[in-house]
Parts: C-alpha cells; sequence; structure tokens
C-alpha cells in the first residue's frame, strides 16, 4: 500500500512539475524569438533603404538620360513669343568697317540682330570681327553681292539667284555659317513673280521690313534717325504688329542706336533676331 501510495505522489508531483517546466522553457524561446510584426517591419525597412540607395536622387528622363524632369520642363519651354511687343533689328550693306562697333553696342545693350551681308563688302572685312558671330545672339542672311539692281533684275539673265548662291557660300566658308534668310535690295518689289516663286522653291527665307529708319537719307544726323524711327513705331503700335526695322552699317545708324533700343526697352518691347526658321515673315511680294 505505501509503495502504490509513493508511486501515485510521484506521479502527481510529475503532473504538477512538468508543466509548469515546459511554460517557463517556451517562455523563454518566445522572448528570445523575434516577434512576427517586428519581423516583418525590419524588412520593410531594409528594402526601403536599399531601394532608396539604388534610386538617384532626382527622376531620370529614359529618353533623355541623366536630366530631371524639372530641368527638361525648362528645356521644353517655348521661346518668348512673337507679338507686338516684338522688335527685329536688321542692319544692310555690311560688314562694314563698323561692323565690330555694332557687334559690342548690341552686345553691351543685350539685344539680338540680324545682318544682311554684301559679297564685295565681305571680301575685305574683318576676320575676327566675324569669328564673333559664331554661337552668338546675332544672325546672318544674304544681301546679294554687288547690291547693284541694273545686273539683279534685269530682264535678260538677272543675276539674283548665282549672287545670293556665291554669297551663301563665302559666308559659310568665312564664318561656318549657314543662311537660307536673305533680303533682296531695294526690297522684294523688284522681283518678278516667278523669281519669287523660286525664292519659295529653293527653300529662302525673303525678309523685308515695315520700318525704314532713313538712315541712308539722313546721312550723319543721328537725331532724325531716331526721330524716324520713333515716329513709325508710334504709327504701327495701334497695328499690334512685330517691329522689323531696316537700318544700315553707317556712322550715324551707330550713334542713334543706343538711344533707340533703351526707348523701344521703356516702351515694353522685346528684341529677338531673325533667322530662315523664324515661324513669321513680311515681304512686300505677300503684302
Amino acid at each position: 500500500m505505501r509503495k502504490k501510495r509513493k508511486t501515485k505522489k510521484k506521479v502527481g508531483f510529475l503532473f504538477v512539475i512538468l508543466p509548469l517546466v515546459l511554460i517557463v522553457i517556451a517562455g523563454l524561446w518566445f522572448w528570445k524569438a523575434p516577434s512576427p510584426v517586428t519581423s516583418k517591419a525590419i524588412t520593410h525597412d531594409t528594402v526601403t533603404k536599399s531601394v532608396e540607395q539604388k534610386q538617384p536622387s532626382e527622376k531620370v528622363d529614359k529618353k533623355k538620360g541623366a536630366k530631371p524632369k524639372e530641368q527638361n520642363a525648362n528645356q521644353n519651354q517655348s521661346p518668348e513669343k512673337i507679338d507686338g511687343r516684338t522688335v527685329f533689328l536688321t542692319f544692310d550693306d555690311g560688314p562694314s568697317p563698323h561692323f565690330n562697333q555694332f557687334i559690342d553696342t548690341l552686345t553691351n545693350e543685350k539685344v539680338p540682330a540680324t545682318f544682311f551681308f554684301i559679297g564685295n563688302s565681305l571680301q575685305n572685312a574683318n576676320k575676327e570681327a566675324l569669328s564673333r558671330l559664331k554661337n552668338s545672339p546675332f544672325r546672318v542672311g544674304l544681301h546679294s553681292y554687288t547690291h547693284d539692281a541694273k545686273l539683279l533684275y534685269r530682264k535678260q539673265n538677272p543675276t539674283f539667284f548665282p549672287e545670293m548662291e556665291k554669297l551663301s557660300k563665302e559666308i559659310q566658308s568665312l564664318t561656318g555659317i549657314s543662311t537660307k534668310l536673305m533680303r533682296a535690295p531695294y526690297g522684294s518689289t523688284y522681283l518678278t513673280d516667278a523669281a519669287y516663286q523660286k525664292v519659295k522653291r529653293e527653300g529662302y527665307h525673303l525678309l523685308d521690313w515695315n520700318i525704314d529708319s532713313n538712315d541712308w537719307r539722313y546721312k550723319d544726323d543721328s537725331t532724325r534717325v531716331v526721330q524716324s524711327v520713333m515716329a513709325q513705331v508710334k504709327t504701327l503700335k495701334s497695328q499690334n504688329i512685330p517691329l522689323i526695322i531696316l537700318f544700315h552699317e553707317r556712322p550715324n545708324t551707330l550713334k542713334a542706336l543706343p538711344t533707340i533700343i533703351q526707348e523701344l526697352k521703356k516702351q515694353g518691347y522685346h528684341f529677338k533676331a531673325f533667322d530662315a526658321s523664324t515661324p513669321y515673315y513680311h515681304n512686300f511680294k505677300e503684302h
């Protein structure tokens, strides 16, 4: 009987002690092991940091390489629009001995311009002055080789196109600039309809003017040049059209130029240079 009682006591003891031991062991294991929630949080944080390290600091346009979107947006902005407050300054009959001074004046005033060269003048031009044109805000156009109306517009074998083609090749040779912009000496009204159609077929961009500075008329009188230009600006203001001003590379023009530019700026005008890709033109054959 005593042996049976001792056996029962041992079995009862085991039933009490064993569960307690198991509970303690389980508790120790649970305390050391990371919980599922904590484990997931650590894994997510590690992946996030890894992705952030691989990505560049700015978003990349896959088509254009490492250019951030904001920068691309700036690059794709359209240039300043052409409207009734746009001025195109154009200078004929150069490059003259004053060409370098014209470039200096325009650069100081921070405005672009377009120069229409004559072949005979180009031959004697200052090579260093011409070198300033490349990669500059200034544009170049063709104004014939001789500027001689009797040759350019004669009925038999007019020299208009041969002279323009010859001049184009020489400008490219001397400056590295290729141009399809042209201005007919004395205006496009001298061209026959057939010649004008050829101008368009050959891809030339023919430009005249709507303001004549009359610098050729007033010779050495720069004050009259300023008055002439500003009076015509006032007349055209109500029409709300871009201004294309005809100048020549003359000393009186050079003297009048800063005053004209500053007055136009005060009136809210902005300046652009003309080239063959400009989405606007004005010529007398179509006006």
